[in-house]
This record gives structure tokens, C-alpha cells and sequence, in this order.
């Protein structure tokens, strides 16, 4: 018996890829269990975490009944995603952060309702911080519109939350696994390449960690986006020498 009998099943599958989220992943599969619908398919793909991230999963497992997990030896995220994709069936496919939450009951449902309405290749709701910080609202919000700004331009979207057909995914051959930094807005413009329609969806936001600003500086943090943006505008993806380690984090307070 599925635990989601009295919720309407929507064909969604959603992709977590985590490294060392013990502090993260339970608060996310959380969210995702108080929504008014719920995704047929739910993988979760870990690059063999040294914490207790897997227990932390295998815990939501009774309250969601769909989800999975696999652990691969450590490599880039790309090949995480990929795997996750290969892993399930649905047409709609949305990668989520293992460090999001969908802080609305009806985030989900506001999320797959606007994207079968528009029906994009490509989509992504505006991300806030989880804190209440009005600094990092401030930063959050500054981002958002530049990502709006240059969507017409030179798309830049991140796989906090991303939506992608699985026919789009499929036809660019997914996330490319030799990149190991900057693989979202890869992927993301070799759709738009192809003729993909791309959306910002205006329906719903939602909620991501502030750690990688807390730990760098809003300052620095904002620099080093931008240098990394133009090293890819300049060098190409796979040339950009911009570095970014996953999994390396301090202790967060986040209770899960």
C-alpha cells in the first residue's frame, strides 16, 4: 500500500544527488512528504558519503514509499544526475539540491501545475534564502533578476531546482559528466541551443541554504560567481579553471 493513496500522484519523477547533506537531506524528503501532491518517483543518487546521510534517507523510506537511493563512488555531479535520470520513467523530470526545501504544502503542486499550463523544455523557480536574514534575501532577490535578465541573453540557471522534459534531456544527451563545475548552465544552454523553450516560473519559490554564502561571504561569494561566469563566457565550460569542491561544508544548525 502506498503511503500517498489519499494524494494525487502527479508524473514527476524528482533527482537528488547528495555528498556528505546529513544536515540537509532529511529536511528536504520532508517537504517533499507534506506536499498536497506527490511525484512518482523520488531517487536519491549519493557520491558515498562519509556522514550519516544514508540513514538520514533510509529513515523517510516508510513515508515514502516511492523513493530510492543509490551509491556511487565520488565523481562529478553530472554523472549523479545522470544516473538518477536513468533510474526512472516519468516524463517530467526535476533535479533538485539536496540543501532546497519546498517550504509551501502546495510548492509542488504550484511548480507541475504552471509547467503543464506552459509547457517549457526547461524551467525553474525563483530561489530564496532560508533564512531570514535580510541580507541574504537581498542577495537571493539580486540573483533572481539577474537570471531573469539574462534569459534572453545568456541563460544562467542553476540546478537548485530545475525542470527538464525528459524527451529535451534525452535529446541533449543529459548533463555532460566531464564537466566538473557549471554543469547546470551547460545544460541549459545547449537546450536553448536546440530550440528549447525555457521559463522562470512565477507561480512559486523556493527555499535553499545560505552555506555556500555563509562560508565564502556575500561578497566574495557574488565575485567569485561572477569570474566564474565570465571564465566560461570566455574559455568554454570544460576550459574554465574556476574550482568548486562538493561536500565541504561547516556543521550546519539546521535540525532534520
Amino acid at each position: 500500500m502506498r503511503n500517498f493513496e489519499h494524494k494525487l500522484i502527479i508524473n514527476l519523477a524528482i533527482i537528488i544527488p547528495t555528498l556528505n547533506e546529513e544536515h540537509f537531506i532529511g529536511r528536504l524528503l520532508d517537504s517533499i512528504i507534506k506536499q498536497s501532491v506527490a511525484p512518482e518517483e523520488i531517487v536519491v543518487v549519493d557520491a558515498s558519503s562519509k556522514d550519516r546521510t544514508i540513514a538520514e534517507i533510509k529513515k523517510r523510506q516508510k513515508k515514502l514509499s516511492n523513493l530510492r537511493f543509490f551509491k556511487v563512488p565520488k565523481n562529478t555531479v553530472s554523472r549523479q544526475r545522470n544516473l538518477g535520470a536513468r533510474q526512472t520513467t516519468c516524463p517530467h523530470l526535476l533535479f533538485l539540491d539536496a540543501d532546497m526545501e519546498l517550504r509551501e504544502r502546495n510548492s509542488l503542486e504550484e511548480y507541475f501545475t504552471e509547467v503543464l499550463n506552459k509547457q517549457p523544455d526547461l524551467a525553474a523557480a525563483q530561489n530564496l534564502p532560508d533564512s531570514d536574514t535580510r541580507k541574504d534575501l537581498i542577495y537571493f532577490k539580486a540573483e533572481n533578476l539577474l537570471f531573469k535578465f539574462l534569459k534572453h541573453f545568456w541563460p544562467v540557471i542553476t540546478a537548485r531546482n530545475l525542470y527538464v522534459t525528459r524527451k529535451m534531456f534525452n535529446k541533449v544527451g543529459g548533463f555532460d559528466e566531464e564537466i566538473p563545475v557549471g554543469e547546470d548552465l551547460d545544460l541549459v544552454q545547449r537546450i536553448v541551443k536546440e530550440g528549447g523553450k525555457l521559463i522562470l516560473l512565477i507561480s512559486v519559490k523556493l527555499y535553499t541554504s545560505t552555506r555556500r554564502v555563509e562560508l565564502e561571504g556575500r561578497r566574495k561569494y557574488a565575485l567569485r560567481m561572477i569570474l566564474f561566469g565570465l571564465s566560461i563566457l570566455l574559455q568554454g565550460h570544460k576550459k574554465s579553471k574556476i574550482k568548486y569542491e562538493f561536500g565541504k561544508f561547516k556543521k550546519s544548525t539546521v535540525k532534520v
